[in-house]
This record gives C-alpha cells, sequence and structure tokens, in this order.
C-alpha cells in the first residue's frame, strides 16, 4: 500500500520545525498510527517534492530521519518501506551499556585474577 498524501496535509509556514522534519513528522504519526502499515511503502521522492513542494534534498533528509530512527528501510530502486521488524528500541541503549559495564567488571576481576596467580609465581 502506498501512503495517501491527502492524508498528511501541506507544510505549516508558520511551523518552527524545519520542512523536512515537518514531513518526517507527518509521515511518522502515519506509522506509529499504523494508518502506514509494515512492509507499505512510502511515497517516492518525486511524490513528496510535488506534493509539499520542496526540493529533492529536503524530501530526501525527511525519509534520512525516518530511516536514522529505523522506522523505514531504503532499497535503491524500489523505495522506502515501514520497517517489517521494529528497529532499536529507545532506551536499549542504557541496558546495552549496562550489559556492556558488567562484561567489563567481570573480565577486569578476571585479568586481575590472573595477574594476581602469576605474581606469585
Amino acid at each position: 500500500m502506498v501512503c495517501m498524501l491527502a492524508d498528511m496535509g501541506k507544510l505549516d509556514p508558520d511551523d518552527a520545525r524545519a520542512p523536512y522534519q515537518q514531513i518526517a513528522d507527518a509521515l511518522r504519526a502515519q506509522i506509529e498510527s499504523g494508518e502506514l502499515a509494515p512492509g507499505d511503502q512510502l511515497p517516492s521522492i518525486g511524490t513528496l517534492t510535488s506534493e509539499y513542494d520542496v526540493s529533492i534534498g529536503t524530501a530526501r533528509s525527511a525519509l534520512a530521519v525516518l530511516k536514522a530512527d529505523d522506522l523505514i528501510v531504503t532499497r535503491q530502486g524500489r523505495g522506502s518501506h515501514v520497517r517489517t521488524r521494529p528497529g532499536r528500541i529507545a532506551g536499549d541503549a542504557d541496558a546495552d551499556m549496562e550489559a556492556l559495564r558488567q562484561a567489563v567488571e567481570a573480565l577486569t576481576q578476571r585479568v586481575d585474577t590472573i595477574e594476581r596467580k602469576l605474581s606469585e609465581q
């Protein structure tokens, strides 16, 4: 299913957000609401540029934001699609850092034990 741009609205000239961010946020809202389901194709760069009357660079930047947030995947010649597998969940970085900290601590203890045994010889 291709996203329906009529539902997205136009850019708000009074909005403090940059045009690319307004476009990205409109697409993000459709993804988060389920209107754009996993696997659905997003509008092409050309469609975004004509619908929002923006440059190709602005449209690419909007999609780059969504890609950086792991909401979409882009394939050359196939367009951009909503991810079928969830991307990185906010907060995972904290859990990853804690796991790394614990692993480093355990390795440090092992190295200390080995060094102590070697110095006793």
